[in-house]
């Protein structure tokens, strides 16, 4: 399809001048009965509103053709709510309302993507349905993804809550059950450092999975495996001193991503993907890729395909892989590559359309037809009636 190029008023201006025009319609005016003239009126009104309705739309779509802006056009910058709170209205018709004392930062905005973190306190989102970028908001215990809902965060020491009021979003998370969980309106789902619960709609009894730290103890053994096979000797995982300098991993658990990746610096993210198991290999990987460094984040989720296929959290490291190739260093092919390894390594089935839909945006950018052909009848084939279908029918369509 083709493009209107901007700007498009003068592509629009009408030749004739407009007091030319009213005279005219003056001369109309007076040899047409009273009636008519009315009505002529009511239509000439009619169309004027339909022309400013025509022209809204043109600046709109204009306005969120590129990254997300505040609706004054500004770009977007780090929010703090005073005790009053705070309403972030944003130019493609979203907004994010903050809780006094919360405050948001924007991490990467683009016409497809939008990355921000909610760094302290409570917000409301509401993203605007079958908008074009898919949302992602890190919360500090987990990741929000959404396309087009009304959602809310609490963010406290060692606790987060998300509850869904509209449309469905998926939380992933170390700490989240099967590390990825889908909400859908009605349902909330708390995470602590601790554990993680299982979502209920409301009223709904809740049974909490085993404690983190179950699971955390196999992470233990696996990194101590690997540091015994490369003769690595094991820092100790400790708490915190008063006044000493924090860790990687504390500052990474305050959500300080940049601060995190200054403490370790390129090659320490390297010399610890040598090392650690598989629960630090992702929080290593989200220092990186929330820092601004998507090269250093690919490192440990490679590690842990290569050396930890069989564990459980595998294919959504696999996932996690494909969206950094595709949406951080712009590598589809090997987007596409990390998309099938998902698949194959039973990527949890809340995520699976994700997967599918996002193999065949892969293999187009890639410029494989037939690829992206098979991805889509695939998709097709597996969700009939999915949330990514007419996306997917797009991608058949134009090759």
């Amino acid at each position: 399809m083709s493009r209107l190029e901007y700007p498009l008023k003068d592509l629009l201006r009408d030749p004739t001048e407009e007091p030319a025009l009213r005279r005219i319609w003056e001369r109309i005016d007076g040899r047409l009965p009273d009636a008519r003239r009315r009505r002529r009126r009511v239509a000439l009104g009619a169309l004027a509103l339909a022309a400013g309705a025509a022209a809204a739309l043109v600046v709109g779509l204009r306005r969120d053709a590129g990254p997300l802006r505040f609706v004054d056009g500004r770009a977007l910058a780090a929010v703090e709510a005073p005790t009053s709170g705070a309403r972030i209205a944003l130019s493609d018709g979203s907004a994010i309302e903050l809780a006094g004392g919360a405050r948001f930062a924007p991490l990467e905005s683009s016409g497809t993507t939008f990355l921000g973190v909610l760094q302290r306190g409570t917000a409301s989102f509401d993203v605007r349905p079958g908008g074009p970028r898919r949302w992602q908001i890190e919360c500090g215990l987990a990741t929000v993804e959404v396309v087009g809902t009304r959602f809310s965060c609490e963010r406290a020491t060692g606790r987060l809550r998300v509850a869904v009021q509209r449309g469905a979003i998926v939380v992933r998370g170390e700490r989240v059950a099967d590390r990825a969980r889908r909400l859908v309106a009605g349902e909330s789902l708390e995470v602590t450092e601790a554990l993680a619960v299982a979502p209920a709609a409301s009223g709904a009894d809740v049974t909490p999975p085993e404690p983190a730290s179950a699971a955390g103890a196999g992470q233990d053994k696996e990194a101590e495996a690997a540091e015994e096979a490369e003769g690595v000797a094991s820092e100790p995982v400790a708490a915190e001193e008063p006044g000493a300098r924090p860790t990687w991993r504390e500052l990474a658990r305050r959500g300080r991503q940049a601060d995190a990746f200054a403490v370790l610096g390129a090659q320490g993210v390297r010399r610890e993907t040598r090392r650690l198991g598989v629960g630090d290999l992702l929080a290593l990987a989200d220092v990186a890729r929330l820092s601004g460094h998507p090269a250093e984040a690919v490192g440990p989720l490679e590690r842990i395909l290569s050396d930890f296929a069989h564990d459980p959290q595998a294919p959504l490291a696999a996932f996690a892989l494909g969206r950094l190739e595709l949406d951080g260093l712009a590598r589809p092919r090997a987007a596409a590559a990390a998309f099938e390894r998902a698949l194959g390594l039973g990527v949890p089935r809340s995520l699976r359309e994700d997967v599918r839909a996002r193999l065949v945006e892969a293999h187009a950018r890639a410029g494989d037809a037939g690829a992206a052909r098979a991805a889509a009848s695939e998709y097709l084939r597996e969700f009939p009636s999915g949330r990514y279908r007419a996306e997917v029918e797009a991608a058949l369509d134009s090759r």
